[in-house]
């Protein structure tokens, strides 16, 4: 056994003031110095050059596993070639598919905004144009043309007519037929005055005149046809005269073959369309041999993409890369189907009218897209919500493209985008609980992340260490507009950081919480007027932080106090022990004395768990009691059989008993009640026990120590009350300071022990005993107590009925 001193209980940090000013750290060197392992895992899976190197990044949230790796795939983006911008169009050659169109990074916007300027200046010109004298000198041209057709087939008829003494007269919708007698203007009906002859000389130049007649209107429909297709063949050139000039400029401002071929089909759409930019309609204005399929549209495809008007001539800029300096690093924390794969922003009149086109031209690009070729950051806890995410993400990096099936839902009219080659590296960031997860269950998940990166939650506090935190920790808090922080202060979060990992000589790594604390500190310091965040500063901080979350404590340790709960602080009990356990109340955990009691008596039942036989106790803590059955059985009974019966219980609990923490106060308490031997009530015990009766460490040893003391000193400290834990666990020590000066002033005492027999010659007061040489405990010894407790047990009765 051994009785610890304050320094044991304790390690404090001195930080080089020196170093520690010399800070240069990025959080590349940062990740390099404190999270090794993690650093070296990243790094080499970002040097992998195979299929699905995908990264799962392992660790808990708030180590600095987002801007650490952020880093380190900033740095592997600026080494990558930048993609292109990503353009939609329309596949004008098969409407209404849609293809698309890659520009270096900045261009795509600028050929977004080109094509629409492209669009508005025709829409503006060209109806100026076919307004214009010019145009309209062309047009009459035409039509005089087609007059002298028309009064070249009607020619046979007038002069048969002025041969037969007939006249035509030309009204506006027909013609008019008069007989000239004896120079008067007669109708067909008024030829009935004449003689029988005369009306049939004139009747049959009438038949022959109009006959004639007759015979030239029939060509009249062709004539009107070629004038027609005169006149579209006008328009064409006329509006090819502006638009080619046009499209000769685009395609030298964008060199590019594709892109030289698309604004080919464009500027033959356009021809094709130009009702669309003119006030007329579409038979009257476009060459049949100019269709914007190339001619192989059908009826019903052409009446479709004269319903979706401009949106075929649209633009949608998916992948803008402006302002990038590298390939794409995104993180996003909130993964959901629309953000990943793309959704499309539909208004009223294309669901009524079922513009597909237009839906395709407000398709929204993914972050698959918009992280193609470079690096996407998503949170596992936020993909496995919804199983359709995992699937269909999984089968895109699998075949390494998107193939859409936009949109999903039936209130939105399916409009077609093509397949999208797909080159990202996702990069995810859970619990190894999803990894491990996910590799048990998914056959392909292996297969994609074959870059595994843990960042550890705990490491070694060397000094190398305690300078990389408080370092980073300086960078990280350079920026708050707040008090200048000593190095003092960074000093004492080393030490809270070390207290959070339950190991003097180990960190916690998790910032996030040492940052939260320097917040509250300087809050704190404003607060009570200070111009400067010191090592007191952080010390009342949290103080003042276990202060507002300790009401739960308050009212358990008040229980006791009161008496409410039954907790012995001074003298000593046969059967009664004093155990410690820690309950946690939301993040709060605190340590909580308890009362284990026993009895025991002739029998052959052994030992009763009493929370067991009413089902409160876990497989744990059933777990230890059947150990301290082997012990008793192990220790004192290896060569007879000595039957007892004995029951334990911790006292005046009320929830589930689990954990075997609390297995050696409760041998303690065992071997008690059996040798019927006292123990003390001013100490508290703690640590689990093996069937050889080695003392085994516990967890929460800094919350179970400093909550007996404060029964304690709100009892009234008597200078004997202490503790006594596994030697063990000795290095587990961070305790708070009222604690130390406690024991420092000699009036509360920490024992550590490694076996059983010390904690019961601590406890009882008397020598363990050890076996002589004929196998016999010292009489006067707690073993040979113990032992003659079981031998009365097991005495027959000496009646013998005579």
């Amino acid at each position: 056994m051994q009785k610890l001193r304050v320094d044991q209980l304790y390690r404090q940090t001195q930080i080089d003031a020196q170093a520690f000013a010399q800070n240069e750290t990025g959080a590349e060197a940062f990740m390099q110095r404190f999270h090794p392992r993690a650093y070296q895992s990243l790094n080499f899976g970002l040097h992998l050059k195979r299929n699905h190197n995908h990264i799962f990044i392992m660790g808990e949230p708030g180590v600095g596993r987002i801007g650490m790796t952020k880093a380190l795939l900033n740095k592997a983006a600026a080494a990558k070639p930048m993609p292109d911008d990503v353009v939609l169009v329309a596949d004008l050659k098969e409407p209404p598919k849609t293809r698309y169109l890659y520009f270096p990074a900045g261009k795509g916007h600028e050929f977004k905004l080109a094509i629409e300027q492209f669009i508005a200046q025709l829409k503006h010109q060209l109806p100026l144009v076919f307004d214009g004298h010019g145009y309209q000198l062309r047009s009459q041209q035409l039509e005089r043309k087609m007059a002298a057709q028309q009064e070249e087939v009607l020619r046979p008829a007038f002069e048969l007519a002025e041969q037969l003494s007939i006249d035509i007269l030309q009204t506006e919708n027909n013609f008019v037929l008069h007989a000239i007698v004896d120079g008067k203007k007669m109708r067909l009906a008024e030829l009935k005055t004449l003689s029988a002859d005369d009306q049939a000389r004139y009747t049959e130049a009438l038949d022959l005149v109009e006959a004639q007649l007759n015979e030239g209107l029939t060509r009249f429909p062709t004539i009107q046809h070629e004038f027609m297709e005169e006149g579209k063949k006008l328009n064409t050139q006329v509006a090819e005269e502006q638009v080619m000039p046009l499209i000769d400029k685009l395609k030298s401002r964008f060199d590019d073959e594709t892109v030289g071929h698309y604004l080919d089909d464009l500027a033959q759409a356009v021809l094709a369309k130009l009702h669309l930019f003119w006030d007329q309609s579409a038979d009257q204005v476009t060459t049949a041999n100019n269709g914007g399929s190339g001619g192989s549209a059908s009826p019903l495809e052409e009446l479709m993409l004269d319903q979706q008007g401009l949106s075929q001539f649209g633009v949608n800029l998916l992948v803008d890369h402006r302002g990038l300096e590298h390939a794409p690093v995104i993180y996003e924390q909130n993964a959901s189907l629309p953000k990943l794969f793309g959704y499309a922003i539909q208004s009223g009149h294309q669901g009524l009218g079922g513009d597909t086109l237009g839906l395709a031209m407000n398709h929204q690009a993914g972050l698959l897209q918009k992280a193609n070729g470079g690096f996407l950051m998503l949170s596992m806890q936020s993909i496995l919500k919804d199983p359709e995410i995992w699937s269909s993400l999984k089968a895109a990096l699998m075949s390494r493209q998107l193939s859409f099936d936009v949109p999903s839902s039936n209130s939105v009219v399916p409009y077609h985008l093509p397949d999208f080659p797909l080159n990202v590296t996702l990069v995810l960031l859970g619990q190894a609980a999803h990894f491990y997860a996910l590799q048990e269950i998914d056959a392909q998940f292996s297969r994609l992340f074959k870059v595994q990166v843990e960042f550890e939650v705990e490491l070694d506090r060397t000094p190398e260490h305690e300078l990389a935190l408080v370092q980073q920790l300086a960078s990280e808090v350079a920026n708050w507009d707040d008090l200048p922080v000593d190095v003092s202060a960074y000093e004492r979060l080393t030490e809270y950081a070390s207290r959070l990992a339950e190991d003097k000589n180990r960190l916690y790594t998790n910032k996030a919480i040492l940052r939260d604390v320097l917040a509250e500190a300087n809050a704190f310091a404003r607060a009570k007027g200070e111009s400067l965040v010191t090592r007191d500063t952080i010390e009342a901080t949290i103080a003042q932080r276990e202060f507002h979350t300790g009401l739960m404590e308050d009212y358990y340790h008040r229980a006791i106090i009161e008496q409410q709960v039954l907790i012995s602080l001074t003298d000593a009990h046969v059967g009664q022990v004093n155990g410690l356990t820690v309950m946690t109340v939301g993040r709060q955990s605190f340590g909580q004395p308890v009362r284990i009691t026993a009895q025991a008596s002739a029998g052959d039942e052994g030992v009763v768990d009493i929370e067991r036989e009413i089902e409160m106790a876990g497989p744990i803590h059933s777990k230890g009691m059947l150990i301290l059955s082997g012990y008793v059985r192990g220790r004192y009974m290896r060569y007879r059989a000595l039957g007892f019966s004995a029951s334990i219980v911790i006292e005046q609990t009320y929830d589930g008993i689990e954990g075997d923490s609390a297995s050696s106060p409760e041998l303690y308490a065992l071997l008690s009640a059996i040798a019927q031997v006292p123990m003390r009530q001013d100490l508290a015990v703690t640590g689990s026990v093996n069937q050889f009766g080695e003392i085994q460490p516990v967890g929460g040893i800094n919350e179970k120590i400093e909550g007996f003391f404060k029964v304690c000193k709100a009892r009234g400290l008597t200078g004997q009350q202490g503790v006594v834990i596994p030697q063990s666990n000795v290095r587990h020590l961070m305790l708070n300071a009222e604690v130390r000066d406690a024991v420092d002033q000699g009036v509360f005492h920490i024992y550590a022990i490694e076996h059983v027999d010390e904690g019961l010659a601590v406890l009882s007061n008397l020598a363990v005993g050890e076996l002589d040489q004929e196998g016999q405990y010292p009489a006067d010894s707690f073993n040979g107590r113990l032992m003659q407790a079981l031998e009365r047990m097991n005495e027959k009765s000496s009646d013998s009925g005579d």
